[in-house]
C-alpha cells in the first residue's frame, strides 16, 4: 500500500468513499475537490493499494492567532479519514494517521487534532492507538488531540 497526495485524477475513488460516509444521494463537487487537492490550507491524501484507492484522508492547515494571548499556533485538523468498509481493520486507517503525524512533525504544528463520533468505537481505537489523546466530550463527539 502507498499513500500519497490525492490528485484530480482520484475524483472518482473519492467520490465512491465519500458516498460510503455519507450515503448514495451524496454528489461530491469535482471542481471542489481539485481546489482541495491544490490548496495550500488543505493536505489530501489517498491510500492506494493493487485494487486502487481505498482510503482517504483530509486534513486542514490552518495558523491559529490569538492576539490577547501573544500568539501564533499552526495546527493540524483531520477533516476526513474514510477507508473502504472491506478494506478497513487492516491498517489503512492507521497507516494515514502514521503519515499525517510524519508530515505534522515535519512542519511543527502546535497539534493536530480530529472530531469522532463517540459512537464510533473502531474509529476512537483507532485513533487512540495511532496516540490520539481524549481532551473533550461533548453530546456528539470526541475531539482528540495528538500532543
Amino acid at each position: 500500500m502507498t499513500i500519497r497526495p490525492a490528485n484530480e485524477g482520484d475524483f472518482q475513488a473519492a467520490h465512491a468513499l465519500f458516498r460510503v460516509l455519507m450515503g448514495e444521494s451524496f454528489d461530491l463537487d469535482e471542481a471542489l475537490f481539485a481546489a482541495v487537492c491544490h490548496d495550500p490550507g488543505h493536505l489530501s491524501l489517498v491510500a492506494e493499494a493493487e485494487e486502487g484507492v481505498v482510503g482517504i484522508a483530509l486534513v486542514v492547515v490552518n495558523e491559529r492567532i490569538r492576539l490577547a494571548a501573544n500568539t501564533r499556533r499552526r495546527r493540524f485538523h483531520i477533516d476526513q479519514l474514510i477507508v473502504l468498509p472491506e478494506q478497513r481493520r487492516q491498517g489503512i486507517g492507521r497507516a494515514l494517521l502514521d503519515h499525517i503525524a510524519a508530515l505534522a512533525q515535519a512542519q511543527a504544528p502546535s497539534y493536530i487534532i480530529v472530531s469522532c463520533d463517540f459512537t464510533d468505537v473502531a474509529a476512537r481505537r483507532t485513533y487512540e492507538s495511532a496516540g490520539f489523546h481524549l481532551v473533550r466530550q461533548s453530546a456528539d463527539r470526541f475531539e482528540i488531540a495528538f500532543p
